[in-house]
């Protein structure tokens, strides 16, 4: 297959796949592998671009935009400026969707093995190392902090999740590669379990319970329907078989009973208890009330300074210190640009979903999906990680659409 491409789809195939390995592997050395994939997609800009066809991009570009407006509003714009350079990818990737012409089915290529070689080599050297430092397999050297590869265990255990679905969304009748996707998926589940990232949990649970419903949809089987309690109980017994993931599980929802009883006196109670179901909780509390109080935001990077300025009222110097964010992309959102950041970047995700119904995709469906999740747990988008995760989620399923309608037409 590579040795058909001429040299523009070598460079673009390439491009896409080592920024998607660069971004797993070592995320700090990022940036220039971005404007590399760029670079190698301008060949393939010269034609009619379809404007309407992608319009999936535009509450992308619309986030971006708003969070550049909003620094012209804040009292120290040149502290905020990194934030944006943050949010680049925003703005970059869509450009690439919005002006790539052709070559779709080759950035797909190049995007979607990035994310499954990249994934694979991550697990791997990282379920070695920890074997080899441990000299077992459990202890210390499997602590989220150690396992993998300097990333935040949401984070990468949300790409793994991905990958992991664009590897088996792969068509193939060979037995060795069904081989190498059950292999993949057993080394997916031990890493998720030593990750111990619950929202990476949460999200399996979200597959479990949407899987079945998304299959009855696309097929008018409602028999599909009938696997819930099959779904269940796999994760009952997952969740089981570590006494650590049960734990954390019994423990969020005893803290949200808590919480939800009286949240304002959940905020009073529990003063610099940094356990992080307590954390999520209180700052979840005191961030909705910031909303309320400024619907329009309060400018990007500005954020922090407003919520540790109510750490401080509210007696949290633990929290204070740590600079703690919202622990949730809606909160975070809402409290940058507003309302209207919060909204827009709720159509995006509805849009997302519904794009991935229309293509029948069901691996960009649970990409999409996780993404999603882990907003509702992490400010996912507030590290670069985060921002390119969703952009080229974005791509990933325009590319796949205008590839399908490309098919459908010849």
């Amino acid at each position: 297959m590579f040795k058909e491409y001429n040299l523009p789809e070598k460079g673009l195939f390439v491009s896409a796949l080592l920024m998607m390995l660069t971004l797993i592997i070592r995320d700090q050395l990022i940036p220039p592998f971005i404007l590399l994939f760029f670079a190698a997609s301008i060949p393939f800009w010269k034609g009619p671009k379809r404007f309407k066809e992608k319009k999936i991009l535009y509450p992308l570009i619309g986030l971006f935009i708003l969070y550049g407006l909003s620094i012209l509003f804040v009292s120290r714009s040149v502290f905020a400026i990194p934030f944006l350079t943050t949010k680049l990818s925003f703005l970059l990737f869509p450009l690439v969707g919005i002006l790539m012409t052709n070559g779709y089915s080759i950035a797909l290529k190049g995007l979607k093995w990035g994310l499954i070689a990249g994934s694979a080599f991550s697990m791997v050297f990282a379920l070695v190392r920890a074997i080899i430092i441990e000299k077992g397999i459990s202890g210390n050297a499997f602590h989220a902090n150690v396992y993998g590869l300097n990333m935040h265990p949401s984070y990468l255990a949300l790409i793994f999740l991905i990958s992991c679905a664009l590897l088996w969304s792969e068509k193939s009748t060979l037995k060795s590669i069904l081989i190498a996707k059950w292999t993949y998926l057993v080394v997916m589940i031990i890493s998720l379990f030593y990750l111990r990232s619950l929202g990476a949990f949460v999200c399996v649970a979200a597959i479990f319970v949407a899987f079945p419903i998304w299959k009855s949809l696309q097929s008018k089987n409602w028999m599909w329907l009938l696997t819930f309690p099959v779904f269940a109980l796999i994760f009952f017994v997952g969740l089981k078989s570590s006494a650590r993931i049960s734990n954390d599980v019994n423990a969020s929802i005893e803290k949200v009973s808590e919480w939800s009883s009286s949240p304002n006196e959940y905020v009073k109670n529990n003063v610099n208890i940094v356990e992080s179901n307590t954390v999520r909780l209180v700052v979840w509390t005191i961030s909705a009330k910031m909303i309320i109080d400024n619907p329009f935001g309060v400018g990007l990077g500005s954020e922090i300074d407003l919520l540790t300025r109510e750490y401080d009222k509210n007696g949290y110097s633990s929290y204070l210190e740590r600079r703690l964010n919202p622990h949730n992309q809606f909160l975070q959102t809402g409290i940058s640009i507003g309302w209207v950041g919060m909204i827009l970047l709720f159509i995006l995700f509805i849009s997302m979903l519904l794009k991935t119904f229309r293509i029948k995709s069901l691996a960009l469906f649970i990409a999409v999906l996780c993404i999603f999740v882990s907003c509702l747990f992490e400010s996912m988008l507030e590290r670069q990680v985060g921002v390119i995760i969703l952009s080229v989620t974005m791509l990933l399923l325009l590319f796949t659409s205008l590839e399908n309608q490309k098919n459908t037409e010849t």
